[in-house]
C-alpha cells in the first residue's frame, strides 16, 4: 500500500533530490566468557541493540564536511525519534499511537494520525506482545544554497519482527521530506510504503 502526501514544497524537494537504495545489517555481540549460567541465558535471549545507520546520499549545491556531519546527526535524530515512537518503543500491547509523530510539522502529524496503520503500529499493536528491529537505515538527500542544508529527502528504511498473537517480519520504506524551521528539522510530507520484510 502506497500513501503519498506531497505538499507543494514536497514535490519541488523530490525533483532536486534523488539517491539510490539503501541496504544494512545488524551486529550481534558474544556473553563474557566468565559470565554465570543465568545471566548467559539472559545475553543470549536479549538481542543486539540495533542503532540507526545515517549516510548522505545526492547533495545538491555546494555542503561543507562539518555541515554534513550535523545534518546526519540531526536529520538521524528525527527519523529515530519516528522509528521509537510510531514502531519499536513503548509498551505492547497497545492501541494509541497519537503520539507517535514527534518532529512532524502540524499538518503532516495531522496526515500521519490519519494515515496510523500505515505510518505506525496502529494496525497491530493491540495484538503484539513485543517489537525488535533488524534494521535502520536514513540515506540523506540535500539541497544546499549557500554552504547550508535547506532541503532534505530521507529515504528510510525499518525492518523489525513482532512477538504475540500477530508474528510478522515487516518493512517500512519510503521517502520523508523535511525542511529546517526555528524548532530545528521538521518532517512535513512523506511517500511510504509498509509490508512484509523480504
Amino acid at each position: 500500500m502506497r500513501n503519498p502526501v506531497r505538499p507543494v514544497a514536497a514535490a519541488a524537494l523530490a525533483v532536486a533530490l534523488t539517491a539510490t537504495a539503501c541496504s544494512g545489517d545488524s551486529t550481534d555481540d558474544n556473553p563474557p566468557a566468565s559470565a554465570t549460567s543465568s545471566s548467559a541465558k539472559a545475553s543470549e535471549s536479549a538481542a543486539p541493540e540495533v542503532v540507526t545507520k545515517a549516510t548522505l546520499g545526492k547533495v545538491t549545491g555546494k555542503l561543507p564536511k562539518k555541515e554534513g556531519a550535523h545534518l546526519k546527526e540531526a536529520i538521524g535524530s528525527v527519523v529515530d525519534a519516528w522509528f521509537d515512537a510510531a514502531f519499536t518503543a513503548g509498551d505492547y500491547p497497545r492501541g494509541d499511537f497519537h503520539d507517535a509523530f514527534p518532529g512532524f510539522t502540524t499538518g503532516a502529524r495531522q496526515e500521519a494520525v490519519h494515515d496510523r496503520k500505515l505510518m505506525s503500529n496502529a494496525d497491530i499493536g493491540k495484538h503484539i506482545d513485543s517489537v525488535e528491529a533488524s534494521k535502520r537505515r536514513v540515506r540523506i538527500d540535500v539541497l544546499a544554497v549557500r554552504r547550508k542544508p535547506v532541503g532534505v529527502t530521507a529515504r528510510v528504511v525499518l525492518d523489525f519482527a513482532t512477538t504475540g498473537k500477530v508474528e510478522k517480519h515487516l518493512e517500512v520504506k519510503g521517502r520523508l521530506f523535511l525542511t529546517r524551521n526555528d524548532d530545528g528539522w521538521r518532517v512535513f510530507g512523506y511517500d511510504m510504503t509498509k509490508g512484509g520484510a523480504r
